[in-house]
């Protein structure tokens, strides 16, 4: 039976995930918090006066600098309060409605990014619009035994972080869950319908742990298996707490 393995969420876009063992979804949302927030890298699209969902390439993000895998972090929900430590060990804590607390993070970013910041770097956000690569409120989900398969591929283990996925789970067979867009399923009190199949971009070749480049992840996709999609996006249909360990069940 196929059970809900891992949540994971990514407060600002970029950056490493938060893992948690339960949340609650809401109709026709994504994850609460996930991607609220993006660092606008130099003046861009991203309008402060009528926010809304401008492309990735505007902001902070692995596919364009992927030493941000190098820093790790957490998520204060209570308080709003993002904590970072970069890959020198600096620790930095700022809180994210608060721009007032942000010049020295950016500064640290500015240093350790050097040429790869464009210009000066601003904390975005959106209300209920979330800074994913898509407009659309679509959690994504993941299905390791995908990844599994994949890695055999490569002939190397990967990390399914490499995915940002939000639902990571397992008990499917390998890319089972590419052939199920247009079904519904029910995990915990929650219900989603599976809206469209994700294709990967160079972030996933970007090593989560070294930040380093160190698979063609595109590529081996397509030389394996014929194409470049590895999860898929998924609409909320009914909310409520989803929890690691419950089922899902085709409706």
């Amino acid at each position: 039976m196929p059970k809900l393995n891992a949540i994971h969420r990514f407060p600002v876009k970029g950056f490493s995930p938060q893992i948690l063992d339960q949340i609650e979804l809401s109709v026709g949302k994504g994850l609460p918090f996930d991607r609220h927030w993006a660092i606008e890298n130099g003046p861009g699209q991203f309008d402060a006066n009528a926010p809304g969902h401008v492309s990735k390439k505007n902001f902070l993000m692995l596919a364009g600098q992927a030493d941000l895998a190098g820093w790790s972090t957490r998520f204060d929900e209570a308080n709003q309060v993002w904590t970072t430590i970069a890959p020198d060990g600096t620790c930095l804590q700022v809180d994210l409605n608060d721009a007032d607390t942000h010049t020295t993070l950016f500064d640290h970013l500015s240093r350790t990014l050097a040429d790869q910041v464009r210009g000066r770097l601003r904390l975005v956000q959106a209300g209920d619009q979330a800074m994913t690569d898509i407009p659309d409120p679509y959690p994504s989900i993941i299905n390791l035994a995908s990844v599994r398969d994949l890695a055999e591929g490569t002939g190397m283990p990967l990390d399914p972080v490499r995915f940002r996925g939000n639902l990571l789970i397992d008990g499917l067979e390998p890319w089972a869950e590419l052939d199920m867009v247009g079904e519904r399923l029910v995990v915990g009190e929650a219900e989603i319908e599976i809206r469209a199949r994700i294709r990967r971009c160079v972030a996933t070749s970007i090593n989560p742990v070294t930040a380093a480049r160190d698979a063609d992840i595109p590529k081996a996709l397509f030389d394996n298996f014929g194409h470049m999609d590895c999860g898929v996006y998924v609409s909320v249909e009914r909310g409520g707490v989803v929890t690691v360990d419950d089922t899902l069940a085709r409706k």
